[in-house]
């Protein structure tokens, strides 16, 4: 599926499976590395973000926001 986000200001789209989390949409399709892969189950916060101006584990959020991994 296509997924349309915008990151820091700029849109980027990448075509992703159902499944991919935003992490890894964002370090494996966009090649944004900021946000680092932790624990993997949402307690460290290495791969905090920021989404519609909340911080959110982006491990645990799907790149498709209508759902989440939790």
């Amino acid at each position: 599926m296509n997924v349309t986000l915008t990151v820091n200001g700029e849109t980027r789209t990448a075509s992703v499976p159902p499944e991919t989390t935003l992490l890894q949409m964002l370090r494996d399709h966009l090649q944004l590395t900021g946000a680092k892969l932790g624990c993997d189950v949402g307690d460290c916060g290495a791969c905090t973000v920021i989404v519609d101006g909340r911080a959110v584990n982006s491990c645990l959020m799907l790149a498709d926001r209508r759902t989440a991994a939790m």
